[in-house]
């Protein structure tokens, strides 16, 4: 996969944009979530960690631990400070296959706004790789937004999610001022 490292100007927006204004849109796609607290969760693709501070936050409460994944070297080096107060969060950098995540190790994973941006060809091997992660019953979070120029088809969260072992447990198709039409999903690994 050809990645290139977000520009400082990009970083700083970012930042600024998620602990701010955005911020509201990252909690209540947490608080849909319904953890209990004391979940194993793994957040691929963490990017800047502005929905991660949410996760943390709740999980902390219940003991719950967070993994933060993301190929980047600056999203990562971003999200450990942004996260730096949380004792039970850990941010991973690098490829998902390569990393050393145990099998079945993960109650959830939350996928944000992120699958879109892997490479077509690259989806099924990603989406394998996280469903491997979980635990049996274990739930992936996916919301995606799905406009033709920068999106996901439904279709394709649906067959990607079934090749790779995950049952759909619940899907919509939203709509946000900030980023137009989204699904949003739960699939559960048998």
């Amino acid at each position: 996969m050809v990645f290139q490292e977000p520009h400082d100007i990009e970083v700083l927006i970012t930042v600024l944009l998620t602990r701010t204004l955005i911020a509201p849109f990252y909690r209540a796609y947490v608080d849909s979530l319904h953890l209990q607290g004391d979940e194993r969760v793994l957040d691929y693709g963490a990017g800047s960690g502005a929905e991660a501070r949410f996760l943390a936050r709740r999980l902390l409460a219940g003991g719950g631990r967070l993994t933060c994944v993301d190929i980047s070297r600056v999203w990562t080096r971003v999200a450990r400070w942004a996260l730096r107060r949380y004792p039970n969060v850990e941010c991973k950098q690098g490829e998902i296959a390569a990393l050393d995540i145990p099998d079945g190790a993960y109650d959830a994973v939350v996928v944000h706004f992120v699958l879109h941006d892997i490479p077509a060809r690259q989806r099924p091997a990603i989406v394998a790789h996280l469903a491997r992660k979980m635990r049996p019953g274990g739930q992936l979070f996916i919301r995606e937004p799905m406009q033709q120029e920068r999106g996901i088809p439904a279709g394709e969260i649906r067959r990607l999610m079934k090749e790779g072992g995950l049952q759909e447990g619940a899907a919509s198709i939203t709509h946000s001022r900030l980023t137009g039409v989204m699904f949003v999903g739960v699939f559960r690994k048998a």
